[in-house]
């Protein structure tokens, strides 16, 4: 009989006696316990064979040499991540009095993060939920857009 074949045998044995103890004791604290040593004899039985490798002369190099980045991927993730953003802030906009913001972004991304460049703002469909907004509103939305983006503010540009 093979190794395979063995462990496998020891795997099915010990979990039909776990089964088997489990059908028979009644439930309580002995039940648990014995639960518990199954348990314990059947992860020990799973990773016996991890003891027979032999890891010194294992080649670590090529390992990874298969992985690769994918792009496709990536891009998809970061797309959603600025859509999402930009949702965010034209919904905090809105919850401010600003309704008709349309916002876009310079994005420049790398494997490691992603950072926004400048932050475009399109005023030509605003309209001003409250009265009282129209006073500060180029500072308000800078300042609401701020909060969500970590930006300079010579880097928020608008147009009309």
């Amino acid at each position: 009989m093979s190794a395979i074949s063995t462990w496998i045998l020891s795997i099915t044995g010990i979990v039909l006696v776990g089964l088997l103890f489990d059908i028979l004791l009644p439930n309580g604290k002995t039940n648990k316990i014995v639960k518990s040593v199954v348990a314990l004899f059947t992860v020990l039985v799973i990773v016996s064979p991890l003891k027979n490798i032999d890891l010194n002369n294992f080649d670590f190099s090529n390992l990874f040499e298969n992985f690769n980045i994918d792009s496709q991927f990536v891009s998809s993730i970061t797309e959603d991540m600025v859509q999402t953003l930009k949702d965010d802030i034209q919904e905090n906009l809105y919850e401010n009095g600003y309704s008709g913001v349309k916002i876009d972004f310079e994005v420049s991304s790398s494997q490691e993060n992603l950072q926004i460049k400048t932050v475009f703002v399109d005023l030509s469909n605003l309209v001003l939920l409250d009265n009282n907004l129209n006073i500060n509103k180029y500072t308000n939305i800078v300042a609401i857009i701020k909060s969500l983006v970590d930006i300079k503010e010579d880097s928020i540009i608008f147009y009309e």
